[in-house]
């Protein structure tokens, strides 16, 4: 049950951090938060940015640490394998928040 849990850490983490930048963009819209201007930007894209990198780096930290806490058995590999591709899977689906405008 472990071995499955540490497998899928990467992905549901990658989900997690899915979610609340699908969230935070929602409430920023329907709150107005694109026209409040912050540090030459809008405190919609700030936040999102803000938790794209978090949720980015909270993904490298975990996969470090199953990279430290694991063995050199297959399925150890493999978590840690799953896990980079939950920060890239990170990465890549926030690349339209520094992209395109926030709210349409």
């Amino acid at each position: 049950m472990i071995a499955l849990l540490r497998m899928t850490a990467g992905l549901f983490h990658w989900a997690l951090a899915f979610g609340v930048l699908y969230g935070l963009h929602g409430i920023g819209c329907s709150a107005g938060w694109a026209r409040i201007m912050v540090a030459g930007t809008s405190l919609h894209r700030l936040l999102l940015i803000l938790a794209w990198i978090g949720g980015a780096a909270a993904g490298v930290m975990l996969t470090g640490w199953l990279r430290r806490t694991g063995g050199n058995t297959l399925l150890d590999r493999g978590a840690v394998i799953l896990g980079w591709v939950g920060v890239a899977a990170i990465v890549v689906g926030g690349l339209p928040i520094v992209t395109i405008p926030a709210c349409l």
